[in-house]
């Protein structure tokens, strides 16, 4: 049988779902696939270059079209919409953080919220560094809400208490409450768009 491309990030993504991002390698593609290794090889090169394709395909999902008429209400649209793409998928933020394909799927989200921003009357610099801040708020909170991690316990509020950390133990309760990270994005999104 003969593989295209798309069977094989197909299978990429299912052995990622199967097994995350920390096992996922050509030749377990390959194996998902029922192919051999050459088959997965011809397509992606290298793990790395798996990867970035897997994210560029992530990104890709990502709809910039039927957006609101207010442009800084387009760019809350996209970013939620990016985040979404990368909770689709079991490890996506880890997946997709540190890979820039450069390629047309990834620039036209990019360029979508830079457009937004422009038409909203921000500087281009501003432009610039507010589409990367809201990359990277994005992709830092979705890695940690996929990574499996335990509640604080009481031993942080004794350490807040011991007085070792006085700004903290300030607003200990704020900072230990239990927001929802859909609540941490929005509050996120908010101030770097001034709306909070």
């Amino acid at each position: 049988m003969r593989w295209t491309q798309d069977d094989v990030i197909e299978a990429a993504f299912a052995t990622l779902e199967a097994e995350g991002l920390e096992r996922l390698s050509l030749r377990g593609v390959a194996r998902t696939l029922g192919a051999h290794l050459n088959s997965v090889s011809w397509h992606v090169k290298t793990k790395q270059s798996l990867i970035e394709t897997m994210a560029d395909t992530i990104i890709g999902t990502v709809d910039v079209d039927d957006l609101p008429a207010d442009p800084i209400q387009q760019v809350r649209t996209i970013a939620g919409r990016y985040r979404a793409a990368l909770l689709h998928h079991r490890d996506g933020g880890r997946l997709v953080a540190g890979t820039f394909t450069g390629t047309g799927k990834t620039l036209r989200v990019a360029n979508a919220i830079v457009a937004a921003l422009l038409a909203a009357g921000y500087p281009e610099s501003d432009a610039a560094r507010l589409c990367w801040s809201l990359v990277y708020l994005t992709l830092g909170l979705t890695q940690e809400q996929q990574t499996p991690s335990d509640k604080p316990g009481d031993h942080v509020h004794e350490l807040f208490r011991s007085g070792a950390y006085p700004a903290l133990a300030e607003v200990g309760e704020e900072l230990m409450v239990a927001d929802t990270f859909d609540a941490r994005f929005d509050y996120g999104v908010d101030r770097l768009l001034n709306l909070a």
